[in-house]
C-alpha cells in the first residue's frame, strides 16, 4: 500500500507511515511540528500514532483469527482493531 500526499505528490510506503489522530497532540504540539527536525517528528509520531497495516496483512490476520474458531465478541473487537489499523474508521454506537 502506498500513501500519497495529494498536495505535494510525495509517495510513501504505508509500512513507514503512522496515523496521528486529531487528539493525539495538543494544539501547541501541532504548532511545534514545523520547527521540529525530521527525527523529532518521527519519534513523536511513533510514540503517539498508530502504524498503518496494509490491507493484505489485515485480511490475513482476520482470516487467521476467525479460522477454525467459535467466534466471540473478543474476536469481533480484535477484527475491528485490525480494520482500524488500516486507517479506516469504525464508528462506535452512541
Amino acid at each position: 500500500m502506498l500513501v500519497i500526499d495529494t498536495c505535494s505528490g510525495t509517495v510513501l510506503a504505508a509500512e513507514h507511515c503512522v496515523l496521528l489522530a486529531d487528539g493525539a497532540l495538543n494544539p501547541a504540539e501541532w504548532d511545534a511540528l514545523e520547527a521540529m527536525s525530521d527525527g523529532e517528528v518521527s519519534s513523536l509520531a511513533r510514540e503517539r500514532g498508530r502504524q498503518l497495516l496494509p490491507d493484505v496483512q489485515a485480511l490475513d490476520a482476520v482470516a487467521a483469527l476467525l479460522s477454525a474458531q467459535d467466534w466471540s465478541s473478543d474476536q469481533l473487537n480484535a477484527v475491528a482493531e485490525m480494520v482500524r489499523a488500516t486507517g479506516r474508521t469504525i464508528a462506535d454506537l452512541p
